[in-house]
């Protein structure tokens, strides 16, 4: 038996009930893709349809907005000058949006506010995987 809950207190704003959400995902099987779990939600009357965007205008505008994030995330660049540079990230987001990483450090205020979040990342992270033992080392280095 397990007692599911969101990760924040909700998800998203949306009202699903965290545990039949949970119960919904498990009927598909040992593993669930995310289409068989939207096909899932497609059910009016199942917990998931509460949580996806079935206004397929709204949908779009939302998955372009996560296809724009995505471009941030991927699009590196190599200075030229220093053939053994590793890439770097072109843009960092922050709560003024995606700014050149380059700028961000120029700006004390703003590589402390990414340097912080960097920290909270880390710290998600080791509590995602805190059960691989074979990370205990890196974890212990992690406050």
């Amino acid at each position: 038996m397990i007692t599911a809950s969101w990760r924040n207190g909700d998800f998203f704003g949306r009202k699903a009930d965290p545990q039949r959400v949970a119960e919904e995902i498990m009927e598909i099987g040992e593993a669930a893709t995310p289409e068989q779990i939207v096909e899932r939600a497609k059910d009016p009357e199942s917990e998931l349809h509460k949580l996806l965007t079935w206004d397929d205008t709204k949908a779009a505008a939302n998955w372009r907005k996560y296809e724009a994030r995505q471009i941030t995330y991927h699009l590196i660049i190599k200075e030229t000058v220093r053939e053994d540079a590793p890439p770097a990230r072109v843009f960092s987001i922050t709560d003024k949006g995606y700014q050149q990483t380059a700028l961000i450090f120029q700006k004390t205020d703003e590589r402390e506010a990414l340097l912080k979040r960097a920290w909270g990342e880390l710290r998600a992270f080791k509590a995602k995987y805190a059960m691989l033992q074979e990370l205990a080392d890196i974890f212990a280095l992690i406050d």
